[in-house]
Parts: C-alpha cells; sequence; structure tokens
C-alpha cells in the first residue's frame, strides 16, 4: 500500500520500492534520456521535447495539484529519476479524462516499476481524487506497456488518432466500479517482450 508523505507541499507516494514525487527542474537530464531512449523511439518520435515537457509537467502539479511523478527507487536514489508517470488532467474525443502515463528507460524495463507506479496512479485517482474513471493512451505496437495497464485492469476501449501522421492511439480505461470489484493488486514483473 503506497504511503504519502506530507513532508512537502507536494506530498511524494512511497510504495514497496519506489519514491513517487513531483519533477524538479534537476530532472530534465533523466526525462530527455528516457524520452530519446532508442528503445521508446520505436512506440513514436517525441515532439515536445524533455525541457517543455518537463515544464508542462511541473505547471501541472502547481495548478491542480496533479501530475506526472519522476519516479526514483526507494534503495537506490543516487541513480535519480529512473523513469516518469501518474496521472494528468487533458481532454479525450472532446470529454474531460484523467490518464495515466509512464515512460521509463529501457534499462529498467521488465522490473515491474511501471506497473508498480501505475497502481499508485490507480489508487490516488480513485481512493483520493474520487475519480469516475482512468484513461491511458497508447501506442498500438507498444505490447509491453499494453499488457502492463491491462494486467492493472484496463480495458481497450477504442483509438483515438490523437498524433497527426502517426497511428491511431489506443485508448484503454477502467473506472471506479470496475477498480473497487476488481482491486488490481501488484503484478510480478513481466520480462521485456514476454
Amino acid at each position: 500500500m503506497p504511503h504519502t508523505s506530507s513532508s512537502s507541499p507536494i506530498p511524494e507516494v512511497l510504495t514497496s520500492r519506489l519514491r513517487l514525487r513531483a519533477p524538479a527542474p534537476g530532472d530534465l537530464r533523466s526525462l530527455h534520456d528516457a524520452l530519446m531512449d532508442p528503445a521508446n523511439l520505436r512506440f513514436g518520435v517525441e515532439s515536445t521535447g524533455a525541457a517543455a515537457r518537463l515544464a508542462h509537467w511541473r505547471a501541472l502539479w502547481q495548478a491542480d495539484g496533479v501530475g506526472p511523478w519522476a519516479v526514483e527507487l526507494r534503495d537506490h536514489p543516487e541513480a535519480g529519476a529512473i523513469g516518469f508517470g501518474g496521472l494528468s488532467r487533458a481532454v479525450v474525443t472532446g470529454v474531460h479524462a484523467l490518464l495515466l502515463e509512464f515512460h521509463f528507460r529501457s534499462d529498467f524495463w521488465g522490473c515491474g516499476y511501471a506497473a508498480e507506479m501505475s497502481l499508485a496512479a490507480l489508487r490516488m485517482a480513485f481512493l483520493e481524487l474520487k475519480s469516475g474513471e482512468v484513461q491511458s493512451l497508447l501506442p498500438p505496437g507498444n505490447t509491453a506497456a499494453r499488457k502492463t495497464v491491462e494486467r492493472l485492469g484496463l480495458r481497450l476501449k477504442g483509438s483515438v488518432a490523437d498524433h497527426p501522421g502517426e497511428a491511431a492511439s489506443l485508448l484503454y480505461e477502467i473506472n471506479v466500479t470496475q477498480f473497487h470489484t476488481r482491486p488490481p493488486q501488484q503484478p510480478e514483473p513481466t520480462p521485456f517482450g514476454a
């Protein structure tokens, strides 16, 4: 069960292996490394740029108290942010939505970190924010990410042409009733490619 720290104005969340915190300016290099990782680029070209994305996420936290986290290993904080992910508010197909996203450096794939962070985000969405549903937009070719959200209870709802010139993103969703009927548990890590 995640533990929320009250020692900072924007609370951090501690899971069994991870420290989830609001991104800081010093995370720019780690975000750039995650977004520009050749393994990640197979699923689409990063068009926003790390600096713009980091500034946007920091603004989300300041304005709304919700945004993607910087993800650190509790046992190895010296590694810095190994990935980024969490919740953000967005408009999807003309409707306001709470989106779940994650971006990890490929050397940390297959360890279950995306699932662990996502589970904390779902608990925040449904237990703290009282959201009706959470959605996730994923590239159709990212089978590992699709398996991660499916193991957490999100189901394929459709597709959204959200990036002109690229394949439509797959839209996954879990609602509050599904979450409470069968609360997701931490899934076992799946080696990348399995």
